[in-house]
């Protein structure tokens, strides 16, 4: 009901913001941009995503260097991001967790930063989650979709969770990648699939878990199909800052069952450095069902751009 009458507003937001991404300049740069997106509001999974791409593009013998618009930042310049130097305050937690893996520049302007990305070596940009910019020109779209979130009731912002409609989005793209063994929604062609992956040694225990994320239930549900017995799941908003009085009251929680306190890599960034040796972080990785795929488009892309 509520999503009805929210859907006046969400038509207005959709056109003001084709409006305005028409006014916006598109810049182009001397090396290939590729562009990871997705279409909701968060949770889909472009972190692990990119993540994987560097991987990939490694493997081309390329120097990928990512783009992040430091989301939640204080610094609202284009700096290149220091996982030992820099806090999440300062670059925002994805920048931070994209730096452990490859040259990370945070920053809402997208050109400066990647102009600062090829004067330091570039050979190839990330641009993480710029399905909706068009300020810098993309020269492969990769469309990001979690098969267990999917789109929601399919509408666009504040009457769902998308932040523009579905054929408008995947005109956009290449290629899609679908996260997950689920279906994909309704009219998103086929795509190549991919799914997430434990990076260490796996122990499944009983467990009390939390996790600040578009969609948090994704961290459940990965949990329990690892065989995790969550006995309490606490979801708080995407990117949220845990504060000294909320650990202390998570960890009260976990010494009261007596069982561990777990979370995922990206919120492990965000809590106070006094609290991180008594949570545990689930890390995880993303794999290519069929690499060959995705690695003949980038290929052949940035072979035509080359010639």
């Amino acid at each position: 009901m509520l999503s009805r009458i929210l859907q006046p507003v969400a038509w207005m937001y959709e056109y003001i913001s084709l409006w305005y991404g028409r006014r916006v300049k598109t810049q182009k740069v001397s090396v290939p941009v590729i562009c990871v997106g997705n279409l909701v509001m968060g949770g889909a999974g472009k972190t692990p995503t990119v993540l994987a791409l560097v991987d990939m593009l490694k493997k081309m013998n390329h120097t990928p260097h990512i783009l992040s618009s430091g989301y939640g930042a204080v610094i609202k310049d284009s700096i290149r991001v220091n996982s030992q130097k820099h806090t999440y305050l300062q670059v925002g937690d994805e920048a931070l967790l994209l730096a452990e893996k490859a040259s990370t520049w945070a920053g809402p302007d997208r050109v400066l930063s990647a102009k600062l990305a090829i004067s330091h070596g570039a050979t190839v940009i990330i641009m993480d989650d710029g399905l909706q910019n068009n300020s810098l020109h993309k020269d492969l779209s990769l469309l990001v979709i979690d098969t267990l979130q999917g789109f929601g009731n399919g509408r666009v912002f504040p009457a769902g969770p998308l932040r523009e409609s579905p054929h408008r989005g995947v005109r956009k793209t290449s290629m899609t990648i679908a996260i997950g063994n689920g279906a994909l929604p309704k009219g998103i062609p086929q795509a190549t699939r991919a799914h997430m992956t434990a990076v260490d040694e796996v122990h499944p225990r009983a467990v009390i878990a939390f996790a600040g994320l578009g969609y948090p239930e994704k961290f459940n549900c990965t949990l329990q199909d690892y065989g995790f017995d969550v006995k309490r799941f606490i979801p708080f908003p995407d990117h949220h800052p845990y504060t000294i009085p909320e650990l202390e009251r998570l960890l009260k929680i976990s010494a009261r069952r007596k069982i561990d306190l777990i979370t995922t890599a990206k919120d492990f960034l965000r809590i106070p450095e006094r609290f991180k040796k008594k949570v545990y972080a689930f890390n995880v990785s993303l794999e290519f069902e069929e690499p060959e795929k995705l690695y003949e488009l980038i290929a052949a892309k940035l072979q035509s751009i080359v010639s």
